[in-house]
């Protein structure tokens, strides 16, 4: 099958999040009010300090996936806990598949409740609320054109000896046409804790927008 194609502009700059990777939580909470469901809210954006957050449904109906190290397991119960002590009806599932995703979309339709799309793998198309690494396409003000994301099992395919190959592999292997880097020259430049960044020689991509 033919791989999506769309001009962009001119990429100067790569940049790469990964994400560590943890333990994955799944929290689903019916609301009799709008104070309920806003209580439930500052509560998760209290957690974002501590553990990543990713909602996934408002509404009578709100729901929050969380990844979280897994010394912090004793956090997650402790919210469970408060969730349970506090509203009448809670579900938690301690992982996250596409079952779970569409059990909460049916729950979404029963209840007349939004779901948010979720982040997918650009190389098998899975879902995942946290992918294990990001790719970020930059033009020269540091402006992202394109941002790109990859499930664990698709990066640990990847054998590559240096950040630069594992760049490369990831968006040689994209579901889009980036065959363009593999013979582009990627220059380190200063990172930081949540990204590694590259200079791009010239070089133009396609993209499905």
């Amino acid at each position: 099958m033919p791989r999506k194609q769309h001009s962009i502009p001119t990429v100067s700059e790569i940049r790469v999040e990964p994400v560590p990777p943890g333990i994955r939580w799944v929290y689903l909470i019916e609301t009799r009010s709008q104070e309920e469901a806003d209580e439930v809210g500052r509560l998760f954006r209290e957690l974002e300090s501590q553990v990543q957050v990713r909602p996934l449904c408002v509404g009578k109906l709100v729901g929050y996936a969380v990844q979280a190290h897994h010394s912090d397991v004793l956090l997650l119960d402790e919210v469970e806990d408060v969730l349970r002590r506090t509203y009448a009806f809670v579900v938690t599932y301690r992982s996250f598949e596409p079952l779970i995703y569409r059990i909460v979309d049916e729950l979404c339709k029963d209840t007349q409740s939004t779901i948010f799309p979720l982040p997918h793998c650009n190389i098998c198309g899975s879902l995942d609320p946290f992918p294990n690494t990001v790719v970020n396409l930059a033009d020269d003000n540091g402006s992202v054109l394109i941002s790109r994301s990859y499930c664990s099992s698709c990066t640990a395919q990847i054998a590559a000896r240096s950040h630069k190959e594992f760049i490369k592999s990831l968006l040689i292997a994209d579901e889009c046409d980036f065959g363009c880097f593999e013979e582009a020259d990627l220059v380190r430049r200063p990172s930081d804790k949540h990204s590694i960044r590259f200079k791009v020689g010239e070089c133009r991509t396609t993209n499905d927008g």
